[in-house]
């Protein structure tokens, strides 16, 4: 990951003093063009100036840059989560598939914190979370993935699972960043995804890029869970019931086998 580039993104001015030099032999080098007697000194200006432009701007990653790398990051997170977790497409529940989660992180606490609106309209940390999730007749696994795109240092696994029985619901919760620019005060939507267990505390919460999916995943999700619940109180019912009817017939058995010894006693 090419940090140094990671954090000029978030920390270079959006225009720098070489780049509006660079644009500037660019605009000269245009105007000798349109002259006839100075069109190649023109040429060669232009690209003089173009080059300085580059320079400058190739000190930093883009938007593009960072997606880029992000994506190679969190590339394999079912496979990783599959193989660690061993289970594998066998074993998926049929009436939810692997979820993929991803965001940046908003809410870490370590240091040091940056943040930067893209050129695409995307707010973007130098911290960010993929997590994937899968969903068993039983259980959900979770594989996580933390990491700084700034800092190779920081790039934290954690993987563990829970029973269904110890759910409650999904949900999404639309929160606020706060950061100064100048005298001003700037306020930023960011969006929390949690799977609550039955006891209040979260089973996963994370930061993740809002979106049409994040809606249908708290929905399926919450669905599920309530779903298989039902379903395996019911199955915990029924085994139940089959160990009491077990339990009576053996006990019968006892029974009639010693009414049976005490009536042979009482014949001899």
């Amino acid at each position: 990951m090419e940090t140094k580039r990671n954090l000029k993104y978030f920390t270079a001015p959006p225009i720098s003093i070489v780049s509006i030099i660079g644009w500037a032999i660019v605009i000269v080098g245009a105007l000798l063009f349109s002259m006839s007697s100075t069109r190649i000194a023109g040429i060669i200006v232009c690209i003089v100036g173009l080059l300085l432009a580059v320079m400058a701007s190739g000190g930093a990653s883009n938007d593009t840059d960072i997606e880029y790398q992000i994506s190679e990051r969190i590339r394999d997170l079912q496979e990783q989560s599959e193989k660690k977790n061993e289970v594998y497409e066998k074993h998926f529940l049929k009436m939810l598939k692997p979820v993929d989660l991803r965001g940046y992180d908003f809410e870490t606490k370590e240091e040091p914190f940056y943040y930067k609106k893209g050129k695409d309209g995307v707010a973007r940390t130098n911290y960010f979370n993929g997590t994937n999730l899968i969903f068993t007749n039983e259980k959900m696994f979770v594989y996580t993935r933390h990491f700084s795109i700034i800092d190779e240092s920081i790039d934290d696994v954690n993987t563990y699972s829970l029973f269904f029985t110890e759910l409650e619901k999904a949900e999404v919760e639309e929160k606020v960043y706060t950061y100064k620019k100048g005298d001003k005060e700037i306020e930023v939507k960011y969006y929390v995804f949690r799977i609550i267990k039955t006891d209040g505390t979260n089973a996963v919460e994370m930061c993740v890029d809002y979106g049409a999916d994040i809606d249908k995943y708290e929905e399926m999700i919450s669905r599920a869970i309530t779903t298989r619940k039902k379903e395996l109180a019911k199955r915990a019912e029924e085994t139940a019931a089959r160990r009491a009817a077990f339990r009576a017939q053996v006990e019968a058995e006892r029974a009639a086998e010693a009414a049976a010894k005490a009536a042979e006693e009482a014949n001899k």
